[in-house]
């Protein structure tokens, strides 16, 4: 069951303590920071639709706050979005009072992304869009593939509904068709492009998924990679997941990102040179569900590419070992002023296997 949410009255409280802090990251797009009690310091994006009458929401945060944000008057992500002033937001919440429907993108089930899933159930308002490819993998043992033993902690139950294709461009309302005295009932008349197309990119695990955002040239990659950032965070493999399909889906997201950038520049070359002004040609932003946000998408793979194959061609040093979930899990890290700023935990097992593929013995 969802709390109730605070009364209206509760945006103008003096008291705004929270375990969330929130920028924007474009004009229609917000990045809340969960200050949670694992460490993980999830990016959650929130998208206030300019067309369609929802909220998007990229996964939904740990749902358990640090210690020093326990006593805090905001610490679950539906109640922070629906009644939290936000300065970036003209201090008005995102989804004053709910009025807005959700849409629940789980770039994967870890339960730093899913945990605050169940606040999202109530009312009967929420879609939840999942990869397809994934199915099998979040319904057969949620607990287990979601981490959520690992950390002691019963896993959310819920209803994944909609499962996305590779590549699918999400209209919204979603059909769901139910028989009705032998009629089919449920598709709707008239649908809204929500401009998002979802990337099926297994690799850190196998529901794995990107979406990106057509207007505005924003690609949201989950955990597939980010930079260490702050909290010196290596990209972590888990022990279902599968770095040979990791490289191929990369490889798909570096095409993606040119082609788009390639669209833009010829679009910009199109348009009119008025009054001697020239357009330059937007890129593709890339946002991750950690540490890293808002930077140019085929920079940062182009970095990811290069260090992974140095990775895979043994030129990067084992830094850590450590022994995790029953298997020797290590940490690749590069040193000196011009290393590059990401580093790669995984189980040895999947990098020996991926080095036999590509042949790097």
């Amino acid at each position: 069951m969802c709390p109730a949410l605070p009364p209206p009255r509760a945006t103008r409280s003096k008291d705004t303590s929270s375990s969330f802090t929130t920028r924007r990251v474009n004009a229609t797009t917000f990045l809340i920071r969960e200050d949670d009690a694992y460490g993980e310091h999830p990016f959650i994006f929130v998208k206030v639709h300019p067309r369609a009458d929802v909220v998007v929401v990229s996964d939904t945060g740990c749902d358990e706050p640090a210690k020093e944000h326990r006593e805090d008057r905001y610490i679950h992500l539906r109640a922070y979005i629906e009644t939290y002033p936000l300065p970036c937001n003209n201090n008005a919440p995102l989804n004053p009072h709910g009025k807005r429907k959700y849409v629940v993108i789980c770039t994967h089930c870890h339960y730093d992304h899913t945990g605050g899933l169940m606040h999202f159930l109530a009312g009967g308002t929420t879609e939840i869009v999942a990869s397809a490819a994934g199915r099998d993998f979040i319904e057969s043992d949620l607990g287990t593939h979601g981490l959520f033993n690992s950390i002691g902690r019963p896993p959310p139950y819920f209803q994944v509904t909609k499962w996305a294709q590779a590549f699918e461009r999400l209209r919204y309302p979603f059909p769901h068709k139910k028989s009705v005295l032998g009629l089919s009932v449920g598709d709707h008349a008239t649908t809204t492009d929500l401009g998002i197309t979802i990337l099926q990119t297994v690799g850190h695990t196998p529901d794995e998924l990107a979406w990106y955002d057509h207007e505005e040239m924003h690609l949201y990659v989950g955990d597939s990679f980010y930079r260490e950032g702050e909290d010196g965070m290596p990209i972590i493999f888990p022990r279902e997941g599968n770095m040979i399909e990791w490289i191929f889906a990369m490889q798909k997201l570096a095409v993606f990102v040119r082609t788009e950038n390639a669209r833009a520049a010829a679009a910009a070359e199109d348009a009119e040179d008025v009054e001697g002004w020239v357009q330059v040609p937007r890129r593709v932003l890339v946002s991750c569900a950690h540490q890293t946000s808002g930077v140019d998408g085929a920079e940062i793979l182009k970095e990811l590419e290069d260090f992974s194959y140095r990775v895979l061609g043994k030129k990067v040093p084992v830094v850590a070992t450590r022994e995790w979930h029953g298997e020797e899990y290590d940490t690749w890290r590069e040193s000196g002023k011009e290393r590059t700023p990401m580093s790669i935990m995984a189980p040895r097992r999947l990098m020996d296997e991926v080095r036999d593929f590509f042949g790097h013995e």
